[in-house]
């Protein structure tokens, strides 16, 4: 369930901020006729407000034209009524110089652009539509510029249509004397990081978005409204607030990682306990239910949605912001939900269970409680009857099959338990006699009395081992480890299962053929001349008659071709034979051709074929 929870959130997370970014872009460059104003600021609100952004002012129609001519008027120095770059540069300055230390969404701004050192095809970019451009030419005329952002990190009220219109308008009022009357179209995103947050939002035309993060806020803001009419002007504000309990990202997020954990589990936690309702041997047929894990994703995703994007509701409700202190109460509201829709579920279920199967359950219980426990009488411990059991032939005493197979010989009669599969075999070691089944490879027979092994893997001596799985393979390198030789397996399955399907224990260290990064034991496949070359002529070189098995060739060949594996199998042979060391390698028939086969086989000294 957590899985599907985090990779719900994070999608619904990134999928929205691309959407609102698009959304933010292209509604500013949709202006209407007269002048824009976009800025873009960055700040950190940790203490006072610091940061940069940028700044870029267009006019268009008929605006443009007068401003353009007004900029000739007072910078045109050669009357030509043509701007050059030195002429434009001017202008530019003096803007700059008019705009810096103006207030704009709460901080001061100051030009961070060096205009006196930009080069004429930097001022051509900068000052769009008025280098070398006609003096009654209606092209849109649009100056951009790099700020620099600070200011006291106080609760504030900022008066954004106020601001624009000091600091834009009155600027180049202070320029060269030309007063703005018209539409006026401002589109602003700030992305506030700390614990600062923007709060209170009074807008008439205007429109807010915002993604919420616990890193801070993305907000973008965009408005139309009249400049020097003859009514008074829309007046829009926004309240930034440095630190409150009521707005501040971080405790919300807080509650809502705690309450996602507890929605998360509900489902599972519900189950459990409607499963322990049933009678043992119908356990294993109860379902969880669809409509439970449903409602609990259904939940987290709107919770989640109301944290990210606080303003999702604003478009039945201008301004309308769901508060970060609403948390405090949405996810208990949440937790309640779940928890009483999954009990009612589960409640409801549990009236489906046969009374007759319960009845009967109850009887076997109380016929197992009379009952002794089938103990095996080898390792003295609980008996499958059904699956584990294997019985004596002559006097009837029970053990697990698993212990048969190792002992060979009944505990209290001696008699012989697989005498079909059983043969006697005099110990190489102490001369004992002992029996065995007979199934397994020479490799892996164990005296049963002094313990010494029938076969060994001798020192500067390899082997290859072909058959469809690696078990004969497995036991050889086994039986070294369990001999007291230093032993290691290079696989491309799981450490855990390989360790656990083989029975190695502790005597054989397992490497995983794996490019994951979050096991230390991992050895790269992709890097076979180095990590992997590393990893086995480290071992081989530091033990003495160590053995080596590569467990998992078809994953190195897929990944490094042929050659490279004859090349690294011939290294590793060498280094076995000068370490006085062993190597083992597994081969499925089936993952090479003949050809590829009798090359890699010819570098081995003994071939154990068991197709």
């Amino acid at each position: 369930m957590r899985l599907p929870v985090s990779v719900c959130a994070s999608s619904i997370f990134l999928c929205l901020m691309l959407a609102l970014s698009a959304n933010s872009v292209a509604q500013g460059d949709d202006h209407v006729p007269g002048m824009t104003v976009e800025t873009t600021m960055s700040l950190t609100s940790i203490g006072d407000l610091e940061g940069s952004g940028t700044l870029k002012i267009t006019f268009s129609g008929d605006v443009a034209s007068e401003l353009r001519q007004r900029i000739l008027s007072e910078f045109d120095a050669d009357f030509n009524q043509l701007m050059d770059g030195d002429e434009a540069r001017d202008a530019l300055i003096s803007l700059s110089d008019a705009l810096s230390g103006r207030a704009y969404w709460g901080v001061t701004m100051t030009v961070a652009n060096d205009f006196p050192n930009v080069t004429d095809a930097e001022v051509s970019n900068l000052a769009t539509g008025l280098v070398y451009t006609d003096w009654n030419s209606t092209e849109d005329l649009s100056f951009s510029m790099d700020l620099g952002c600070s200011g006291q990190g106080i609760s504030k009220v900022i008066l954004i249509t106020d601001c624009a219109v000091d600091a834009f308008v009155d600027a180049f009022n202070d320029t060269v004397d030309y007063a703005f009357r018209g539409s006026m179209h401002l589109s602003h995103s700030v992305m506030a990081f700390g614990v600062g947050s923007f709060t209170y939002p009074e807008v008439t035309n205007g429109s807010f978005q915002e993604v919420r993060t616990p890193a801070g806020v993305l907000l973008w803001y965009e408005s139309d409204f009249e400049v020097g009419g003859t009514g008074a002007l829309t007046r829009e504000t926004i309240t930034y607030e440095n630190f409150t309990v009521m707005e501040n990202q971080q405790i919300a997020f807080v509650i809502l990682i705690i309450g996602t954990l507890m929605i998360a589990r509900m489902p599972r936690r519900r189950f459990e306990n409607f499963k322990k309702l049933h009678p043992k041997r119908y356990r294993k047929y109860a379902r969880p239910k669809m409509s439970v894990k449903i409602s609990a994703i259904a939940l987290l995703a709107a919770v989640w949605l109301l944290y990210l994007l606080p303003y999702l509701f604003s478009f039945v409700l201008d301004g309308f912001l769901v508060y970060s202190y609403y948390f405090m109460f949405l996810v208990p509201a949440a937790i309640i939900a779940e928890y009483g829709f999954s009990r009612y579920i589960y409640d409801k279920s549990a009236l489906d269970i046969p009374e007759e199967a319960i009845i009967e359950v109850k009887q076997a219980f109380i016929e197992l409680e009379e009952e002794d426990e089938t103990l095996c009488s080898l390792c003295h411990k609980p008996i499958d009857v059904v699956e584990e059991l294997h019985r004596c032939e002559e006097c009837g005493t029970e053990m697990h099959i698993e212990c048969a197979d190792r002992a060979q010989a009944c505990p209290a009669c001696a008699g012989i338990l697989f005498p079909q599969d059983t043969r006697s075999i005099e110990c190489k070691v102490c001369g004992e006699s002992f029996l065995h089944s007979g199934k397994d490879d020479p490799y892996s027979i164990q005296c049963t009395r002094c313990g010494a092994f029938q076969e060994e893997v001798e020192a500067s001596k390899n082997y290859i081992v072909i058959d469809h799985d690696p078990m004969m393979a497995y036991r050889m390198i086994r039986a070294m480890g369990i001999s007291g030789r230093p032993a290691m397996v290079m696989t491309s399955e799981f450490p855990g299962k390989t360790r656990a399907d083989n029975e190695l224990g502790d005597e054989v260290d397992v490497r995983w053929l794996s490019d994951s990064t979050t096991d230390i034991d991992n050895v790269n496949p992709k890097d076979l001349e180095g990590d992997a070359m590393e990893t086995a002529s480290t071992f081989l070189m530091t033990t003495k008659r160590a053995g080596l098995m590569v467990d998992g060739l078809d994953l190195l060949m897929e990944l490094n071709g042929f050659e490279k594996i004859v090349a690294f199998i011939r290294r590793l042979n060498d280094l076995a034979m000068i370490h006085g060391s062993s190597i083992l390698l597994f081969l499925d028939k089936s993952s090479i051709d003949d050809d590829q086969l009798r090359q890699i086989s010819d570098e081995f000294d003994e071939v154990h074929d068991y197709l």
